[in-house]
């Protein structure tokens, strides 16, 4: 009994770290691929799109757990500092050139989604989960926004972060109305169909292999 429950905690192990490396290659992929790392929205405003990376980073948190969770979203604020610092100058790359704004927003979106699915699975039956993965993926998305609108704001007002070269001429009022009030719906309501679609035949499937 002790050799098969050795093997079954090895190749949990095991699995979990291909599941990671699988997941922090997709985040990569997404990133440096546009049209992987983008959902257009054309048919509802010219020229809208949302940012679907989020929704693997909740996807990675629901299955392998917060700790997991919070360094896929470590990858991904990464890759937004960097890309920030060396991609095209643009009002949304000027907001990520600030570390706390680009990292951390994202951390807290993998570990804050591991730790409640984890949390509410427990005191759940699983006819629940459909409704459970909607409200993880829309709590995703409305985590990265508020946090990344939190942090930009205490960038302007408490610790005036001119370093980024963002003009501070009513830029504020303008990100907090635009991408809270518009890209920031899209992109929950994206998140929680596209988290509970996808994420219901992954956990599933995970539940079954033990």
């Amino acid at each position: 009994m002790q050799g098969n429950s050795y093997v079954t905690k090895s190749q949990s192990t095991s699995r979990t770290l291909v599941l990671t490396a699988l997941f922090i290659a997709i985040i990569i992929m997404q990133s440096v691929v546009p049209w992987l790392g983008l959902l257009p929205l054309g048919f509802f405003m010219v020229g809208a799109a949302v940012q679907i990376i989020g929704v693997t980073v909740a996807l990675g948190a629901i299955l392998l757990g917060p700790k997991t969770g919070a360094l896929l979203g470590f990858v991904w604020g990464s890759i937004s500092l960097w890309q920030a610092w060396t991609g095209a100058v643009s009002i949304g790359g000027l907001i990520f050139r600030n570390p706390v704004t680009a990292i951390l927003p994202r951390v807290l979106v993998g570990f804050l989604i591991g730790y409640l699915f984890q949390l509410w699975v427990k005191r759940t039956t699983d006819k629940h989960m459909p409704l459970i993965l909607v409200v993880m993926g829309g709590l995703s998305a409305f985590i990265n926004t508020f946090f990344v609108l939190l942090f930009t704001f205490i960038g302007f007002n408490v610790m005036h972060t001119t370093f980024t070269g963002i003009p501070q001429n009513g830029l504020l009022t303008w990100l907090i109305v635009g991408v809270a009030g518009s890209n920031g719906i899209f992109e929950v309501v994206i998140a929680a169909i596209l988290v509970s679609v996808i994420g219901l035949p992954l956990v599933k499937l995970l539940k079954k292999l033990g």
